[in-house]
């Protein structure tokens, strides 16, 4: 009996299987009558039409777009005009080399019609753009990460040819559905048939070929089926507000159907004329005998109107690009922006001018508010500068149109050089290109020139946060540029929230001739640090270089203004300004700690290039630094986070330098240590690895094995365990720096017992 339940229940669970995944004939539940098709047609659709189901990221993408990611649902609007404005360029592209494909007549006009349908809440929109296949129906609008302009960009790469194109037609789609319950989609490509494309959001879609035949002749045209909540985009005025405000800019004119009362005039009137339309004239007789003519007048008649309906342009504006900079405002520079960004936000500046010349175009560059997620990812397809020849947008995905670090820049070049039937290949080989890049680059550059010059720095303060490291890449890569660049680099420093080159040098102290640095994680692990005591404790600014590509951008400077070496505290070999008096000083300490010194190098002898007297700790024991070519615990710190995103183990061969303070407690204990009990006094092997892993832990470097740097510490609080016991540690905050080393006898009677060590670095 058991088995033959388990049986059924199979059989139940198999036959729900099949309804729920099995392609379906019945269509979404979409009125299709209200769409002009017959109730027979929409029959036909419903029986031949092919049920699929969206994929889940679709499923997951459009329950974001209706619960959360528009915060106004007029958005949509915006989207599926700029996804009409999508197909529209890519039917002119290939025109370009084949103007067969326009057809003739209405047909070869490239626009996009809104239609409003009150009796039925329903709104059209119609673009006669390049269509889509029955395949493309299926990949572009039930896929995501897959759309009609990416398999464009594909296809005309490989036949050598560019067009990256405005958006993505698949995702900003789905947002029709917080204004509409269902969509009918129809669309008809040169390669295809017609065919209708109906869902109602509800994880499921239906195409069908068009029983009513071809009869866009080539495009697309959207049907929203509007929500009862969304009646007031049925409005025509509240369509053109929504297309003035975020399509006004569109480079294809926008035509909304629109009704109006018109007058009807007197010879179009038919009604017939009585006798009361004349005047009429009655005569009386007063009481005094005297006639008395009355006289009775039409009355004024009743205007007759008539309702009229007829394409009315929305867009009717030409290019800004193309107008005098004066003869535009402040608020049109701003929709401009939003238009090509799809953004509402505001941008930091921008420059509206013309080149005459050699090369002669047009251009308005944007510096955006924010930068885009893809500014680093030289492979991702477009940017935000758009190529224009004669008005005729070309593509937004040249590389050779502006260098790497200048991908953020929004805005339009429009060029009357370049020839307008032109290939890729043609357009990396353009002489006229690298001059548009040039002047591209120093118009950029006064702008931010401008910026900086404000009283309030604010406002370049913010920008420079945003993209102040592609404007160190631009110093790296542009050898042209690299001096204008550098001159309005950003860095933070230990006497300013941020600082130029030019204002530390004003700063600078009287005969110093090098500028200090310190590259790090963050602002605060490299305050903490120890390298930078000694600097800090004899008055000198030090800049905090802690954004990665510092760790690159310095070794191409080489000298600042050609007179100001930069030199790195995490590196030996650092000089200050010293007198005779402390040279001979550190002579003199360097021979009394001899012993030490020599004893560090050989126990430590398979780490350390050398133990010297250190000239930059003011408060700490020791510290590791790096020579001249050897890796930095900064650069460790990168090049392992680089090989693991990439799966690889990097290798770092060099020893480093250990430097001590010869005025530190400690190590005054450990020199008398090892002079009173010899190299093989247990205390004095500990400490001696002790003082090594945590001077590398201070100067930011990871120790290699965890494990033995515990087992030391143990040993160590094991032979000191009494005076551990009685110990009793206090904190002391030193809110005024100490004084600066000194090398000759400290009374060590007046030393602390114990001083706190330096912080470890927050990247451990």
């Amino acid at each position: 009996m058991k088995s033959i339940t388990k049986i059924f229940l199979i059989l139940g669970l198999f036959a729900f299987l099949l309804v729920a995944f099995a392609p379906s004939s019945s269509v979404a539940n979409v009125n299709l009558e209200s769409d002009g098709y017959t109730e027979a047609e929409a029959k036909l659709i419903e029986e031949k039409g092919e049920k699929f189901t969206f994929q889940t990221e679709v499923n997951k993408l459009m329950n974001i777009i209706i619960n959360s990611l528009y915060s106004k649902k007029e958005i949509f609007l915006r989207e599926l005009i700029s996804n009409a404005s999508d197909a529209l360029d890519k039917i002119r592209f290939l025109a370009l080399t084949n103007a067969d494909l326009l057809g003739e007549g209405e047909q070869s006009n490239l626009d996009i019609h809104i239609k409003i349908d009150k009796a039925n809440n329903v709104l059209h929109i119609t673009d006669r753009g390049i269509g889509m296949t029955k395949d493309e129906l299926v990949r572009n609008l039930g896929t995501i990460a897959q759309s009609g302009t990416k398999e464009f960009i594909k296809k005309v790469s490989d036949s050598a040819e560019s067009s990256n194109l405005i958006g993505q037609f698949g995702v900003g789609f789905y947002s029709l559905f917080l204004v509409a319950d269902s969509v009918v989609v129809t669309s008809k490509s040169n390669d295809d048939d017609q065919y209708v494309w109906t869902s109602d959001s509800q994880s499921s879609y239906t195409i069908a070929k068009d029983p009513k035949g071809n009869t866009l002749g080539r495009g697309t045209r959207i049907s929203l089926h509007i929500k009862e909540d969304s009646k007031e985009f049925l409005d025509q005025q509240v369509i053109k507000q929504l297309v003035k405000k975020y399509s006004q800019f569109i480079n294809f004119p926008i035509y909304l159907y629109v009704s109006e009362e018109v007058e009807i005039p007197k010879e179009e009137q038919e009604t017939p004329i009585t006798d009361d339309d004349e005047k009429v004239e009655e005569t009386t007789t007063t009481e005094e005998g005297e006639d008395e003519t009355e006289t009775t007048e039409q009355e004024p008649e009743e205007k007759k109107t008539k309702t009229v309906y007829k394409w009315e342009e929305l867009n009717d504006s030409k290019p800004l690009w193309m107008k005098a900079a004066k003869d535009v405002s402040k608020e049109e520079y701003t929709e401009f922006f939003r238009s090509l960004s799809k953004t509402q936000d505001t941008p930091i500046t921008y420059s509206h001018f013309k080149t005459e010349g050699d090369t002669e175009f047009r251009s308005i560059l944007y510096i955006p508010e924010n930068p885009p997620s893809n500014m680093f990812d030289l492979d991702a397809a477009g940017s935000g500068l758009k190529l224009f020849v004669r008005r005729v947008f070309i593509t937004d995905n040249l590389k050779e149109l502006v260098p790497n670090w200048l991908r953020f820049l929004v805005g339009v070049i429009d060029s009357d050089d370049l020839p307008l039937n032109v290939s890729r290949e043609m357009l990396q080989q353009n002489k006229i290109l690298d001059a548009i890049k040039k002047k591209v680059i120093g118009k950029f550059i006064s702008m931010i020139k401008e910026l900086s010059e404000d009283e309030d720095k604010t406002k370049y303060n913010e920008f420079f946060k945003k993209f102040g490291s592609s404007m160190k890449l631009g110093a790296i890569e542009d050898q042209a540029n690299k001096k204008r660049l550098t001159k309005y680099l950003l860095f933070p420093s230990s006497k300013e929230e941020l600082t130029t080159f030019a204002g530390y040098v004003e700063r600078m102290k009287e005969g110093q001739d090098q500028i200090y640095f310190i590259t790090g994680k963050s602002k605060d692990s490299v305050e903490a640090s120890p390298l930078i005591e000694q600097a800090i404790k004899r008055g000198y600014e030090v800049l905090f270089l802690v954004d990665p590509i510092d760790e690159y951008l310095v070794p191409q400077l080489d000298k600042y203004d050609d007179k100001y070496k930069f030199t790195n505290l995490a590196r030996s070999g650092v000089k200050f300004n010293e007198d005779k008096e402390e040279e001979d000083q550190r002579k003199q300490t360097a021979e009394e700690f001899k012993p030490l010194l020599s004893y560090l190098k050989k126990t430590l002898s398979d780490k350390l290039e050398r133990v010297v007297i250190s000239k930059i700790l003011a408060d700490s024991p020791s510290i590791l630094v790096s020579n001249s070519w050897g890796v930095t615990a900064n650069q460790e710190r990168i090049m392992k986070a680089q090989a693991h995103q990439a799966n690889a183990q990097p290798q770092f061969n060099s020893k480093k330098i250990m430097e001590i303070n010869p005025s530190h407690p400690l190590i005054k204990q450990l020199l008398n240590r090892l002079n009173e009990f010899g190299e093989e006094d247990e205390t004095v092997k500990v400490s001696a690895h002790v003082l090594y892993e945590t001077s590398a832990l201070t100067a930011g470097y990871s120790i290699d094995n965890p494990t033995n740097f515990a087992d030391f510490i143990y040993k160590l609080m094991m032979i000191n365990g009494e005076s551990l016991a009685q110990t009793n540690f206090e904190t002391v905050k030193n809110e005024n720096p100490g004084p600066s080393v000194s090398f000759g006898n400290d009374d060590d009677e007046n030393q602390p017992d114990f001083q706190q060590p330096s912080p470890v670095h927050d990247e451990l």
